[in-house]
């Protein structure tokens, strides 16, 4: 059996920022927000902030797990 690879998924609305830019948020800007963030601590990825109708889709698209 072959090996399968992954190809990542590039996307261009994914930005990588530092804690100091989470909190700089306030809750007009997280309402307008249209990117994913990536939020990391020393080039170390901890959490990703994304939109709750964007979650909402992911668990829609995946499997029922049984």
């Amino acid at each position: 059996m072959a090996k399968q690879v992954s190809i990542p998924y590039l996307d261009p609305n994914v930005q990588h920022v530092g804690i100091s830019k989470l909190r700089a948020l306030n809750v007009a800007q997280l309402r307008a927000l249209d990117k994913t963030l990536v939020i990391q601590d020393n080039d170390k990825p901890l959490a990703v902030l994304l939109k709750y109708e964007h979650f909402l889709a992911m668990q829609e698209k995946m499997p029922d797990e049984e």
